[in-house]
């Protein structure tokens, strides 16, 4: 998909199976989203450490209110809205084109 991957974006919270992958309560951590054909690649760097989740699309689940999460298998992570979140708000929004261009493929699983 040609490098097609989010600014790092700040870790705020996350479900308890995922804490041994973060830092500390004292240390942001950081993620950045990669784009892929059938889902994304979520990369957690954890001081030299880097941890990547892979989520395909079909279990893949965004929401956005006061936080923006990512939710599948069972996790989920939540960014922090700050300046580094607003400039990859355009990568989201292609993540979620991508999402729905995927889903669009089995559409006859929710025929009437």
């Amino acid at each position: 998909m040609k490098g097609t991957v989010s600014k790092k974006m700040v870790i705020e919270e996350s479900s308890d199976n995922m804490k041994d992958y973060l830092n500390s309560i004292f240390d942001a951590t950081y993620a950045n989203i990669e784009l892929r054909p059938l889902g994304i690649l979520v990369r957690i760097i954890k001081g030299l450490t880097n941890f990547t989740w892979v989520i395909p699309y079909y279990q893949l689940v965004m929401y956005k209110g006061d936080y923006s999460s990512l939710y599948a298998q069972g996790r989920f992570i939540r960014f922090r809205k700050d300046e580094s979140f607003e400039n990859s708000k355009s990568f989201l929004h292609k993540l979620m084109k991508l999402k729905a261009r995927y889903e669009s493929k089995y559409d006859f699983l929710n025929f009437k």
